[in-house]
């Protein structure tokens, strides 16, 4: 019998805010503050052309410093090196390495006293590169928008380019949420400023009350809350490398469909009777009480018949709901939207999370838009959804290197082909 992965290579805790992946809340709250303070103090000298020729000469001059570094490090016995793929420390840089292993390509883990880091070292054409999860040449970084993580900036760079995405306001004060709360259209979403993976992140506000609670919440990671508008639909990630959309993920929460007769208790019981093997079921817990609450319901609510609601803000197979990938039937129209926002990033590999009721019809006649952008996306996102084939994204991160494009016509393979990659990699970060 194959030997079953284990659900998750990320770490659990207690707090329900930080979901699949918590953080210690003292360390993102002080670094997140100082990195929102300084974006909205320097983020004009980073942008500028000096600067980021002064941040290419910096970043080569910290590569060339890390290979004698390590092996340094690995004469004292302080470093070895893993070729254990099993040991990656995400399914991110674990699709990644295997990548590499089908092209010939020798990729190692740098190990510091016995334990597992997310940096990784690989022989391409005659050099040894290092780098953090993703393979990406320091060549093609040049330029690259500074305030790529920052929120609040992302969104104000996107409205100034004509590309969609919610109305928001930051806040620092309770006062400050109430006017946000005032100016902008209900439902609402409240969520750190500086910060990823929706941690303490609440959706579906309507009342003042729960904006105040959700806003203490994000406060947790970030002196700066942003409050924005709430977009109907599934959660999406479209990742970009190159300039080309390569992989695009739909993740739709657990949802039930009223019968005007049975509890939402009884319909979430039968829902998990009848689902499909590779989804999870639905366990109630209190974040499921609070957001139905905002929405008005609760466990022993009956809802009308044909009524449709979403049981939690979380998405994907591992939280009841359904994943689909479907990178070659979204509307040409989103596409372009996509690949546009990357090229006002300047980023070559960038993954975009994005809310659109149907990526398949043109967004021109939709509410959507772009939430957020991630520099180093987890592109394991797109392997094993529910639905459609996987995309094979680290086949475009590896073609970014002209030594290593050793297969062809690789960036979408058949499922069996990704499952013949390891056991089902039951992947976390389908929760975003």
């Amino acid at each position: 019998m194959d030997e079953v992965k284990p659900e998750s290579k990320e770490p659990r805790n207690a707090c329900s805010a930080c979901g699949a992946s918590p953080v210690n809340h003292t360390v993102a709250f002080f670094t997140q503050s100082i990195e929102a303070w300084l974006d909205d103090r320097l983020l004009p000298l980073r942008s500028s052309a000096m600067y980021r020729r002064l941040d290419l000469l910096t970043d080569r001059w910290l590569e060339s410093l890390l290979p004698p570094l390590v092996s340094a490090l690995h004469a004292l016995r302080i470093v070895r090196f893993s070729r254990d793929q099993e040991r990656a420390n995400t399914y991110r840089s674990q699709v990644i390495w295997e990548e590499a292993s089908r092209r010939g390509i020798v990729m190692e883990q740098v190990v510091f006293l016995g334990a597992t880091s997310e940096l990784y070292r690989a022989r391409i054409g005659t050099k040894t590169r290092y780098f953090q999860s993703l393979p990406i040449p320091s060549e093609l970084r040049v330029g690259m928008y500074p305030g790529l993580d920052d929120k609040y900036l992302f969104k104000a760079l996107l409205h100034k380019n004509g590309i969609a995405s919610p109305r928001a306001i930051r806040v620092s004060t309770r006062k400050e949420a109430e006017k946000a709360y005032q100016e902008l259209q209900k439902p609402l979403v409240v969520k750190p400023r500086i910060g990823t993976r929706a941690r303490h992140t609440t959706t579906n506000i309507f009342m003042l009350e729960d904006l105040f609670k959700a806003f203490d919440r994000a406060k947790v990671l970030c002196r700066e809350g942003m409050v924005e508008e709430y977009l109907e639909g599934g959660v999406c990630r479209a990742t970009v490398v190159n300039g080309v959309v390569v992989g695009f993920l739909q993740m739709l929460p657990a949802r039930v469909t009223g019968d005007g007769i049975h509890s939402i208790s009884e319909l979430v019981d039968e829902k998990n009777r009848t689902r499909p093997e590779r989804v999870k079921e639905v366990v109630i817990d209190a974040e499921h009480r609070e957001y139905l609450g905002r929405l008005g319901y609760a466990l022993d609510s009956v809802l009308e018949k044909g009524k449709t609601i979403a049981l939690s803000r979380r998405t994907g197979r591992f939280e009841g709901g359904e994943t689909r990938e479907l990178p070659q039937e979204i509307h040409p129209n989103l596409r372009r939207y996509i690949e546009r926002a990357a090229h006002v990033l300047q980023a070559i590999v960038v993954g975009f999370d994005l809310i659109i009721p149907d990526p398949t019809a043109d967004p021109d006649t939709q509410r959507w838009g772009i939430l957020e952008g991630n520099s180093l996306p987890f592109i394991d996102l797109h392997y094993l959804p529910l639905y459609g084939h996987p995309s094979n994204v680290a086949a475009a991160v590896w073609d970014l290197w002209p030594q290593a494009r050793l297969l062809k016509g690789s960036k979408i393979v058949h499922e069996e082909q990704v499952l013949s990659m390891g056991a089902d990699l039951v992947r976390q970060s389908d929760n975003v």
